[in-house]
């Protein structure tokens, strides 16, 4: 276990080594991953552990991936995410189906703070709801998905949408908050 957790340290410190890349992919195939997937220099995986990737997972420099505090990412086959993509899951799961395509600069996060009046915000604790993402959904770039939503498979969530509740099975939807646009 400790050998693991050096060579992920040390590809996390170092990915622009010479072959870093190269490495990267190698030991992430066999400590980690176990799937045929890309993943280029600069993206973030924190809590790999609690990390499980599809076949042909693709994501772009500058994505993260974080499971904190026994939180999970599942994330199923033929995926992709463009530059900037953020994933946070923390104390629950983010699942995210088969065909996903994300855009830039999309952010998933499961967690939010508290906000009685009798206490500041930041001494109180954080709530978190588990998020769904069907299959065959397409998040364009800068949408913002909030705890406790499912994305029905066959969705599109517009550009700079902030989707705050449930997204129907093959719908667009768009805005801040989130709303229904048309079918697809």
């Amino acid at each position: 276990m400790k050998i693991k957790n050096i060579l992920y340290w040390l590809l996390q410190l170092f990915p622009t080594v010479l072959g870093g890349n190269f490495l990267r992919q190698l030991v992430y195939k066999k400590f980690f991953l176990h799937a045929n997937f890309i993943i280029p220099e600069k993206v973030f995986l924190l809590g790999i552990k609690n990390i499980s990737l599809g076949h042909f997972f693709r994501v772009c420099p500058n994505c993260k991936l974080m499971s904190l505090e026994n939180g999970k990412i599942i994330i199923g086959d033929n995926f992709f995410a463009n530059y900037n993509m953020f994933i946070l899951a923390k104390y629950k799961s983010i699942t995210i189906g088969n065909d996903v395509s994300i855009g830039p600069d999309v952010m998933i996060i499961n967690t939010n703070h508290s906000m009685a009046k009798q206490t500041l915000i930041r001494e109180q604790e954080e709530t978190a709801k588990d998020i769904l993402i069907g299959n065959d959904v397409w998040i364009g770039g800068k949408a913002i998905i909030l705890p406790g939503v499912t994305i029905g498979d066959g969705a599109v969530i517009a550009a700079g949408a902030v989707v705050t509740k449930d997204v129907m099975p093959f719908t667009v939807v768009g805005g801040n908050p989130a709303k229904f646009i048309k079918g697809r």
